[in-house]
């Protein structure tokens, strides 16, 4: 190999997490490595080596973790000269000797029979790790230095002029160490963080797929976070920042869900849930067998976790069973039974995403009333009551601590679109953090570290139309997509227009279009937030649905040609899903005010609501003969009836089940028709169908081949009852991007 191909290498295999300029040091697990003296210090202990022991330790600390190979050494390291394995043997075996390290249980280099070496001490820059002060012979161990206390980068003396060909490859190796450069910008202050000043954002991932739940190390230098692939389960994997290195850490069928970093950074907990329940995983930074350290064999869901500042404490949101709501838990790492220190109302989804304060004293987590009305709370590790700390009663998705963990960090449609906001630990003080147009979705920053790692999504969902005449696809024409998110279609009862939800101009809305899509204009909507499920009345003068402006979801009406929306149900608790009776003078809605989802029933003009079941039952709908009210219920799955009677002057009766095979987490992909009811099928082998079970023979036909992972929702049958429409996602990708605080001019 020339010396053009060995620099070519170099660059090549660049991605040294903690890199830097000329003279720039770096840590490998205790010891501070100077490649510019072509010293490395241990313990106080300071070890001069030769210029090819430093490039062979520079080789593999470029691809830490990766084995680098016998003839990479020999083509690179000794390039143009005569090299051979006693030499590389050699040089590795003095690295041994300095770190004091055991090639049969290695702590820093491990031999890969047959195949090379691999560096697997953790690795770090100097200036971020902090781990070692300015060495000199025979000083004691050193004790942890504070980031304002840390040497800065190139403070040792002047490196004496190269010699022999490190004088050629030392250059390059400052190329395969650019990442410094980067980290170094980042600057650890023990000020405050200005996050009111100008922040750069730059992408970090740009995989096919999901790339979700991004955690950046503690010394900024890697971000670990899940990826599905592009399909399939759900993985954690590492990449370093400034680099295209990524390591795929876990490998099993199941999905592995959100990566925390241990205060040390050299390793890291993930989270497993099978029906054993919830298994907290421990693996390496830099790849091995990952370790069961804690379970807790009640959990059946999880929606997010964090570790304490000592890395003693794990707390997580977790529920039991499908129609409980998440709480948040903390449990110790070290044993014990795991304790619940938060109590979501009943019939929310509950709190996620707990965040520990940077003291270490109290948790702050998101409470969801349901997925899109979401609001930030604190509660002490002892638990008891819960303080609100905001009342935006929009979407906020994921919470984290400013850098210099003065401040809160979260997302929210307050403004209308997902932005990332801040605030005081006591909620005030709210700000928008300047990132551009860029949607902040779960935000995770490392204390002293001016950085942001959020994901940003390329969601999109769009309006669906299926003949069932034809049993395909229905040509609805070119104006009834579009490049946002709409959903929860509904045909107008002379099949002429189309209402729908959408962010097409900003903030989610109700729209009303012709049935093609043309001419759509806003009817409704409440300034980012949370509004739902158009249904008309009879007359198609009326539009009702669901929305949350003040927290409660609520059903309002409003003019199906615009107008200012009117409330509809009152009282605590929350009310959605909207449906006409037939004859126009009923609304029926599922209600939450004790806990349980029940089907409701309320005259438009006013008047007590109606308890239809005493039971759950959700989206509750009539007939199309009008003779029978349908719901479905989430519990036990399957289609519930009762016969329809007037409500203001008869009591309801008790619901039968009908033989219906819908899931229950399908209680929103069915609607009831002329020629039976309309719902998703999915068979245990085969694609998933739209299926048609008429309620008087108990036949069940399939009408409509699905995808086997249909996601589809909110079925709408035309008038004519030859077309069903529908939402369904068409993109579900997401990236990292990260936000880099920029120096300021001088």
């Amino acid at each position: 190999m020339s010396e053009h191909r060995a620099i070519g290498r170099i660059e090549e295999t660049a991605a040294l997490p903690g890199a830097g300029g000329p003279g720039s040091d770096f840590t490998a697990g205790e010891a501070l490595v100077q490649p510019a003296l072509n010293r490395i210090t241990v313990h106080g202990q300071v070890h001069q080596v030769e210029p090819k022991v430093m490039q062979v330790l520079l080789l593999m600390a470029a691809r830490p973790g990766h084995v680098v190979g016998r003839e990479a050494f020999l083509e690179t390291v000794w390039a143009g000269t005569v090299g051979d394995d006693y030499l590389l043997n050699r040089a590795v075996s003095e690295l041994r000797r300095i770190f004091g390290d055991d090639p049969r249980t290695p702590r820093y280099i491990e031999t890969i029979r047959k195949g090379g070496y691999r560096l697997v001490a953790p690795i770090a820059p100097a200036r971020v790790a902090a781990a070692v002060p300015a060495p000199g012979v025979g000083s004691p161990p050193p004790a942890a230095v504070s980031p304002a206390q840390a040497e800065p980068v190139g403070a040792a003396a002047t490196p004496p002029p190269a010699r022999g060909r490190w004088r050629l490859l030392a250059p390059l190796v400052v190329v395969a160490l650019a990442l410094l450069v980067t980290l170094a910008a980042w600057r650890m202050r023990p000020a405050a963080t200005p996050l009111d000043g100008a922040w750069e954002v730059q992408p970090l991932t740009s995989y096919v797929g999901r790339e979700v739940e991004p955690s950046l190390s503690p010394d900024g230098s890697r971000v670990a976070f899940v990826w599905d692939g592009g399909q399939g389960a759900l993985d954690i994997y590492v990449k370093t920042v400034g680099a295209e290195d990524t390591l795929n850490l876990t490998r099993s069928p199941g999905d592995e869900r959100y990566p925390l970093w241990m205060p040390d950074g050299r390793s890291l907990l993930y989270a497993r849930v099978d029906g054993d329940g919830l298994a907290v995983m421990r693996v390496a930074a830099l790849g091995g067998a990952p370790i069961r350290v804690m379970g807790d064999a009640r959990v059946q869901a999880v929606r997010g976790m964090a570790i304490s500042p000592d890395g003693r404490l794990l707390a997580y949101s977790a529920r039991e069973h499908a129609d409980a709501p998440y709480r948040v838990v903390l449990a110790a790492l070290d044993g014990g039974t795991p304790r619940v220190v938060s109590q979501p109302p009943g019939g929310s989804v509950g709190d996620l995403d707990p965040r520990f304060s940077p003291d270490g004293r109290y948790l702050v987590f998101v409470r969801a009333i349901n997925e899109v009305t979401r609001d930030l709370y604190r509660a002490g590790l002892g638990g008891g009551a819960s303080t609100r700390l905001t009342f935006d009663n929009r979407k906020l998705n994921g919470v984290a601590w400013s850098p210099d963990g003065e401040h809160l960090l979260f997302t929210s449609t307050r403004s209308g679109m997902y932005a990332l906001w801040s605030a005081a630990p006591d909620g005030s003080d709210l700000r928008q953090v300047a990132l551009g147009n860029e949607v902040v979705q779960q935000p995770t920053t490392a204390a002293g570290v001016d950085a942001i790692v959020f994901e940003h999504w390329a969601h999109r969902s769009q309006l669906r139309l299926g003949d069932l005449g034809t049993r395909g696809e229905g040509d609805a024409g070119p104006f009834f997509h579009s490049t946002r998110w709409d959903s929860s279609p509904a045909w107008s009862p002379d099949g002429q227009r189309i209402a729908f939800s959408s962010n097409r101009s900003g903030p989610h809305a109700i729209w009303v279009s012709r049935s093609d899509g043309r001419d759509a204009v806003q009817v409704a909507g409440f300034g980012g937030a949370f509004i739902d499920n158009p249904a008309w009345s009879p007359d198609g003068r009326l539009l009702a649905f669901d929305a949350s402006p003040d927290g409660t979801s609520a059903i309002y009406v409003v003019a199906s040609d615009g107008g200012q929306p009117r409330r509809i149900t009152t009282g605590p608790g929350d009310a959605r899903h909207p449906s006409w009776s037939r004859d126009g003078q009923w609304l029926y809605y599922e209600a939450n005010h004790d806990g349980q989802w029940r089907p409701m029933a309320r005259r438009l003009e006013g008047g007590d609501p109606v308890v239809l079941a005493a039971g759950p039952g959700e989206r509750p709908r009539e007939s199309a003969d009008a003779r029978w009210l349908l719901y479905a219920r989430p519990d036990t799955g399957g289609i519930w009836r009762m016969p329809r009677l007037d409500w203001a002057g008869e009591a309801p009766v008790a619901a039968t089940r009908l033989e219906v095979d819908l899931r229950g987490g399908d209680v929103d992909r069915w609607v009831p028709g002329e020629a039976g009811i309309y719902y998703v099928r999915r068979p245990e082998d085969g694609v998933s169908q739209l299926a048609l079970f008429d309620p008087d023979s108990g036949r069940t036909q399939d009408v409509l081949p699905l995808a086997s992972g249909f996601e589809g929702w909110g079925f709408q049958l035309s008038p004519d009852q030859q077309r069903i429409i529908y939402s369904e996602p068409t993109r579900h990708e997401s990236d990292l991007r990260i936000a880099v605080l920029r120096e300021p001019d001088t």
